[in-house]
């Protein structure tokens, strides 16, 4: 099966909660280094874990809104099952 056909979307986690910005940027720093120390972080709700596990090529989205008074900022990261590292492209 290619990559453009169309699969369901299943979604596994669908959160949202109130942080303090402390709390929301420790939450950041342990995703960051689980994925630099071990390649993959585990999210665990009411008991049942979710390990999030990258590959090593990522297609990484950075968005900020605003609406008004409402500001919205996100992190979005996709990639494909063993899909590696393809290496940087330079011209010298």
């Amino acid at each position: 099966m290619s990559r453009s056909e169309k699969l369901p979307t299943k979604r596994i986690i669908d959160r949202e909660e109130h942080q303090s910005r402390v709390e929301f940027a420790e939450m950041l720093e342990a995703i960051a280094t689980k994925l630099k120390d071990e390649g993959a972080f585990t999210l665990v709700e009411n008991g049942k874990e979710t390990v999030i596990s990258p590959s090593d090529s990522l297609k990484v989205e950075y968005s900020y809104e605003v609406k008004g008074d409402k500001h919205s900022f996100e992190i979005e990261f996709d990639w494909y099952t063993g899909e590696k590292e393809t290496g940087s492209f330079t011209i010298k």
